[in-house]
């Protein structure tokens, strides 16, 4: 077995270990509850991913995992070039706002009206991700203090809008207007909410892959995130990648606002924010920062997420938060991963060994 090949192995097992630890510390907390965790756990599969012929939840966890994959590949493409930002929570609101504003006020053919909300969003979430972008390339401000001012402004902002610009009543709760329907994305099975927007992520999980390994600019961003030294030496200009990489990552974060909109609430409101593009840190840490793996994660936490509100809170009277506990588990976990590290060494070079015909 290669060295390339083990350490290919290692990352596929870290999070597959930080899950099965984070289920063992949650079943410890399941049973404080004096509920069996198999049972709970049984509920929670089968409400969050659909067992038994139970197709239904299935189809609203695709839908549900649909903006934390595009938040995850924003976070992802931030890892891959070396910058940790946490912008994409207000580049999500960003897209949002954009895209409930014109949904409402523009009356064009919905063939030309979906793809110009899609461009304008993401056009949107791009230029608010330029802000960090510039101040960290150009100013050297840690990129982390100036996401979370950001992300505070775009939420006050959104707040802002919903209560008085685009405010469609004097209701209890401050909200938009329904976007005409004709703008409402196609759903596959309707009522699940799971259509087309999934399908575009997917689509953008594909071309991030083969933007980063098989391209000359995906090259440079790995090169930079990777060897920021070599990539220097090799006249790489890594301000204007981190740039460009940023800027990226920040239009599929205003993408993913602008789908909910188009493909879930048909309007914005108050609490829209609801964490999804914080999430999008947590898929990308976890999918090992692979659009693979992102789509794989976002599919599982969005499925626990399901089973912890659907199955564990109405059938079993045990609180949704402890999908959100078994979440934040494996993520810590997955950050603890150097007190197992060594022992999934070990079983990886034995069973190379073993493999070579060594004794």
């Amino acid at each position: 077995m290669t060295h390339d090949r083990r350490q290919q192995l290692l990352s596929g097992l870290i999070p597959i270990t930080a899950i099965f630890l984070g289920i063992l510390c949650a079943s410890l907390l399941i049973a404080i509850t004096k509920v069996s965790p198999f049972s709970a756990f049984r509920v929670l599969i089968g409400s969050g991913f659909g067992v038994s012929g139970k197709v239904w939840p299935l189809f609203i966890t695709l839908a549900n995992s649909t903006p934390l994959i595009l938040n995850g590949l924003a976070a992802m493409l931030g890892f891959r070039v070396g910058v940790f930002s946490i912008a994409q929570e207000g580049q999500y609101v960003a897209g949002a706002i954009v895209a409930a504003w014109l949904g409402a006020s523009l009356r064009l053919p919905a063939p030309l009206l979906i793809p110009l909300i899609l461009l304008m969003s993401m056009l949107a979430g791009g230029l608010y991700g330029i802000i960090p972008g510039l101040l960290k390339v150009k100013l050297g401000v840690n990129e982390i203090i100036s996401s979370i001012m950001l992300n505070s402004i775009a939420v006050l902002a959104l707040e802002y809008m919903v209560a008085f610009p685009l405010r469609a009543d004097a209701g209890q709760k401050a909200q938009s207007a329904v976007i005409p329907q004709s703008l409402w994305l196609f759903q596959f099975v309707p009522g699940s909410r799971w259509g087309l927007a999934f399908v575009i992520a997917i689509i953008c999980a594909v071309a991030v892959y083969f933007y980063v390994w098989r391209s000359p600019a995906g090259y440079e961003l790995r090169m930079v995130g990777e060897a920021p030294g070599f990539a220097r030496y090799g006249g790489i200009k890594s301000d204007w990648v981190i740039l460009r990489t940023i800027v990226i990552g920040a239009m599929l974060a205003g993408l993913a606002g602008s789908l909910e909109i188009l493909g879930n609430y048909h309007r914005i409101m108050t609490g829209f924010s609801s964490g999804l593009g914080f999430d999008g840190l947590s898929v990308a840490l976890l999918g090992g920062s692979h659009p693979l793996g992102v789509v794989i994660v976002a599919f599982v936490l969005a499925g626990i997420r399901q089973g912890a509100q659907i199955g564990l809170q109405i059938s079993l009277q045990i609180p949704r938060e402890l999908g959100g506990v078994l979440i934040a588990l494996i993520i810590l976990l997955v950050a603890a991963q150097n007190i197992y590290c060594p022992l999934l060494e070990k079983l990886i070079n034995r069973i190379g060994d073993r493999s070579k015909g060594a004794p």
